[in-house]
C-alpha cells in the first residue's frame, strides 16, 4: 500500500539551509555538547566511599605504645642533631563522618582504613602530638607502626635507627 501523495516532496531533495547570522559549528565543539557530565555532584565520590571497606581502629597494647614512644624519642634526637631519618609509618585514617556535629560514644566503634607513608621525618611536635613526614602532618595517636624506611636514591649507607629493627 504505497502512498504517492508525499507531503514533503517539494523539499526532500533540497540542501540544508545555511544561516547567515551563525557560522556552522566545528565538529570538535559539536562533540562537547554530548560529552558526559555529572548530573549529581558528589555522586561518584559517595559511591566510592560506600564501596570502600573499613576496619576497626587497632588499640595498641601498653608494650606497643611504649615501643612506639621510644622510637619517636629516638627520631626526635636524630632531628635535634640535624639528621632527617627515613622511616615508614603505618597510620589510621578515620572514615569520613556524615554528621560532622555528632561525636562518638564510648560504645561506638571507630572505623577507618590504614595507610602507609615512607619518607624523611621533617618535624616532631611533642606539644601538639604531630609528626611531619614528606609534607604530610600525622597525629601521633593515629600511628600504629614505625619502621626504618629504605634509603633509596641516596648515597648514604644504610644506618640502623632503632635497635629493635637492627639485625
Amino acid at each position: 500500500m504505497e502512498n504517492n501523495d508525499f507531503s514533503y516532496k517539494d523539499i526532500i531533495d533540497q540542501v540544508r539551509p545555511i544561516s547567515k547570522r551563525h557560522l556552522p559549528m566545528a565538529n570538535a565543539d559539536r562533540a562537547k555538547q554530548f560529552s558526559p557530565f555529572a548530573a549529581l555532584k558528589g555522586y561518584e565520590e559517595a559511591l566510592q566511599l560506600k564501596q570502600k571497606r573499613y576496619t576497626r581502629r587497632i588499640e595498641l597494647s601498653e608494650d606497643a605504645k611504649s615501643l612506639l614512644d621510644r622510637k619517636l624519642h629516638i627520631l626526635s634526637q636524630w632531628l635535634e642533631n640535624g639528621r632527617k631519618p627515613v622511616v615508614t609509618i603505618r597510620y589510621f585514617v578515620p572514615k569520613p563522618v556524615r554528621n560532622p556535629g555528632k561525636t562518638l560514644d564510648e560504645n561506638d566503634i571507630e572505623l577507618g582504613s590504614y595507610l602507609e607513608i615512607s619518607g624523611a621525618v621533617e618535624k616532631i611536635n611533642s606539644e601538639t602530638r604531630r609528626i611531619q613526614i614528606s609534607g604530610e602532618l600525622l597525629a601521633v595517636d593515629d600511628v600504629v607502626d614505625l619502621q626504618e624506611g629504605p634509603l633509596t636514591g641516596t648515597s648514604e649507607k644504610s644506618v640502623c635507627i632503632f635497635e629493635a629493627d637492627c639485625v
